[in-house]
């Protein structure tokens, strides 16, 4: 089967909207009553600072108990991408991430710091002049990405043996991150209509259907 290449038109201002969203975060208290408020709160940390600190984060009220938990060494996230626009689009893949409740504190500070310093590593070296994650053919460039890190001594692969099903080949989170960075950003920026993806997503069209 012939495979469709996933294309998304940059429009114009595209870089400006996301500034605009790492602007602000929303900030939710729970009452005792179970209900939910939530603050919209006018602070440009997420954007203008390249270390997200965990005890910044652990001050915004729905993080403050998953920050206390939280014992691992590192404290910092820190984004290190040369072209700032890269270093923009995946902050905002961060915190969607952070702030959807998709990742873990611990995933997002501690399992994920490694992979994200090498695929900076790998962009600034190989594709310093990229302006968007979504320009790349991820295809093409993962393999490139793959192939770099193994020259490099970074494990790509991994075995996770399983009692009942085959045991499978994986990648390892360092091997993975270009790619699910990139369908991370594709998927929260992809503004077509549910009907016109090659992927729908049920609760869209749910959504639409009832108003």
């Amino acid at each position: 089967m012939k495979k469709t290449k996933k294309i998304l038109v940059i429009e114009q201002g595209f870089h400006e909207d996301l500034k605009n969203i790492l602007s602000i975060f929303p900030e939710k208290t729970i009452h005792e009553d179970g209900s939910v408020t939530v603050a919209q709160v006018n602070n440009p940390y997420f954007l203008v600072n390249d270390k997200w600190n965990i005890h910044f984060i652990g001050e915004i009220k729905q993080f403050e108990e998953l920050v206390s938990n939280y014992n691992y060494a590192n404290k910092n996230i820190f984004f290190r991408f040369t072209n700032p626009t890269i270093n923009l689009e995946v902050k905002y893949v961060y915190y969607q991430q952070l702030f959807n409740d998709l990742w873990t504190i611990s995933s997002a500070f501690n399992a994920y710091q490694f992979p994200l310093n090498k695929m900076a590593e790998f962009l600034n070296k190989k594709y310093s002049e990229l302006t968007s994650l979504l320009d790349l053919d991820i295809d093409k460039v993962e393999r490139e990405y793959l192939f770099w890190l193994n020259e490099n001594g970074v494990t790509t692969h991994r075995l996770r043996q399983k009692i009942i099903q085959k045991d499978l080949v994986e990648k390892t989170p360092a091997a993975g991150i270009l790619r699910r960075i990139y369908n991370m950003l594709f998927q929260y920026t992809d503004n077509r209509e549910e009907f016109e993806k090659d992927k729908w997503d049920v609760r869209v069209l749910h959504k639409r259907k009832n108003h």
